[in-house]
Order: C-alpha cells, then structure tokens, then sequence
C-alpha cells in the first residue's frame, strides 16, 4: 500500500490550499506516528529554505510585521478548521506546536518570507514556488520542468507544479489532458496526481486526460508506468494497472473498474503534435474534443446523428472547417458555422 499523502499536499495544507476533502484527509494523517514525521520534514525544509533567503534579501520592519501578522492569522484560522477533526491528543507535538515553534525560529532569524520577498525579487520569490499554468479553450502550452521533463499541456487544461523538486519523488497535479516526456531519474520517481487516482514512472513517456466528469485515462508510448487508485479517499492506493508502450487504461470513479486496450504508440505520441485519433467513438465524443481544441461549441440537431460511431484521425493544426469537412464526408452530416457555434445536421 502506499500513502497519498505527500510533502506537496502537506504544503498546501500548509497555505491553506486544499479541498474539504483534502484537509480532513492530511489532518487526520497528521494524527498517525508518520504524519507527524513528515510534518516535522516539511516544516523543516520551509524552515531552510526561509534561512536561506535570508541571506539574499532584506525587509523592512513593517514588512516583516505583517508577514509574521499573516502567518499568525493562517495559523488560528487552521486550528480553528482542524478542532472537530483532531478529537484525541497525540504523543508528539501537535501541529499547532510545531507551526508556532517554526513560526518562533522564522521571527529569531529575522522574519523573513516569500510573499514579502516577491516585493523585492521576483526570480528569488519563485525559487520555492507552487506554479501554474492554466490553459483556455483553444490553446496549448509546453512545459518545462526543472527536471528537464517535458509536458505539452492540453487546451481546457491545468497543470499544478514546482519550482524545484525536493525531497524523494517529483509530484505535480493535472486537471485536463497532457502528454508527459519524463527524464529519468529511478531514485525520484515521476508522480503524477489527477483527483483520486496517481500516475508512477521513474522516466517515460505517456499520455493522461483526466477530465472532471469523465472516465480517466493513461497510455503509454514509451517505458512503463503504474496506475494507482486511493481506496476510498484514504492514503493509501491500490494498483489500477501496470502499462507497457502501446497499452491504455480507462479507469471509471463510478464503476471503479479498469479497462485495459491496445493503442497505436503513434497515436499516442502524436498527441502532442494535434494528431486526434479517434476508434469507434461517437460524434459527441469527437465534437467535446474538438469544443477544446478550437474553442468552440458544438451542437447536434438530432441526438441520431450525435451517436453515430466513427473511427478516424484527425489534425487540429488545420482549420475547424476543414476538419469538419474530413468528418461529414465520413459521417454524412451537414453543419454551419457561426463565429464560434457548430450545428451540425
């Protein structure tokens, strides 16, 4: 079994960054021998990395008593959050205690913080940095990583990650679809979170669309990668599916089920390069890729025509009237366009 609670998700914690769901399962973990140890790792490291700042920057007096006035208030309104959730005392410091003591030390040191900091230097301010990129409908970003991986970001996409990595895995958060190039690195493996489930590799290459609503799914063009799904929200996962190159897994958060398939690693790969391939899926299918690829809506004047199953390969690099040619020759519909409204027929 392996624990989903990692050093990213405790800093956001930390700021104050999690979803309901998110806080009840870190403050609870926070009660467990191990919790508290990565607690303690984690205070640690913000701890250092504050000091090390120190030694860059100054801040002024009234600079450094609001951002000591700020962490102050993050603190309370945190306990205040966390009472009903913490019911039984722990044998070691309580995180209270332990964000006081690290509170107590940053002030000794001079008070010194990142959000003060960016007012003085924005390329220092970045250094310990959560980034992210969110793209609209209609465009696509390629990412860079500190790590040297590659990701092409989809349209209609988030991607939460680091400045830096720290620690002994690279963890980043999708929201959306990307293609990963991941530089090997077998002592810090690769994860990848998309809400209940996570992708592992140690240095591969891969494909993810993990669209709120609908069925996740991972392939594979180069390496292998391991697919793992968090037991009813608890930190702790269970393998969905271990995939070789030209492998894809479907995993449904209803069903809770995995469905394995054979996937051309060209069509994979080809992603990132707008290459849309399509087996025996319905025209809704294609027109809610194609809504984000070209920032469009898409509607169907008979739900017939909606369900009618195709399977071709398309370029988004060509204009949206042109793919919809390549799509109503096969399909035999007729559309109109109007500025960024398709009917189809």
């Amino acid at each position: 079994m392996v624990n989903t609670i990692t050093k990213a998700l405790m800093n956001r914690y930390l700021d104050n960054r999690c979803t309901p769901e998110e806080k009840v399962r870190v403050a609870a973990f926070i009660q467990q021998p191990e919790g508290q140890q990565l607690l303690d790792d984690v205070l640690t490291e913000r701890l250092t990395a504050d000091m090390l700042l120190m030694e860059q920057i100054r801040v002024d007096d009234q600079q450094a008593a609001e951002w000591k006035t700020t962490l102050r208030q993050r603190i309370a309104a945190m306990q205040a959050e966390q009472e009903p959730v913490m019911p039984r005392p722990v044998k070691r410091l309580s995180f209270l205690r332990r964000a006081a003591i690290w509170t107590i030390l940053v002030s000794a040191l001079g008070t010194i913080g990142v959000h003060q900091y960016r007012k003085h230097s924005k390329t220092t301010a970045t250094a310990l940095a959560n980034l992210e990129k969110r793209n609209p409908k209609g465009q696509r970003a390629v990412i860079t990583l500190a790590d040297g991986s590659v990701i092409h970001l989809g349209a209609d996409s988030r991607l939460e990650y680091p400045e830096a990595f720290s620690g002994p895995t690279r963890e980043i958060t999708l929201t959306g679809e990307a293609f990963f190039e991941i530089s090997e690195d077998p002592a810090h493996p690769f994860i990848v979170h998309t809400g209940t489930v996570q992708t592992r590799v140690l240095g591969t290459s891969f494909k993810i669309n993990a669209f709120k609503g609908t069925p996740l799914t991972v392939a594979v063009a180069t390496g292998k990668v391991q697919v793992e799904h968090a037991n009813n929200g608890h930190e702790y996962t269970s393998a969905v599916a271990v995939l070789t190159p030209g492998q894809q897994v479907t995993w449904d958060p209803i069903a809770q089920h995995p469905a394995i398939a054979e996937m051309p690693v060209a069509d994979i790969a080809g992603w990132k390069n707008a290459r849309l391939a399509f087996n025996n899926s319905t025209l809704r299918e294609v027109a809610d890729v194609l809504e984000r690829w070209y920032n469009v809506s898409i509607s169907f004047k008979q739900s017939t025509t909606a369900q009618k199953r195709i399977t071709v390969t398309l370029s988004a690099n060509r204009p949206l009237e042109e793919t919809l040619r390549v799509l109503s020759a096969g399909s035999r519909f007729t559309y109109k366009i109007n500025n960024r409204q398709v009917t189809i027929h």
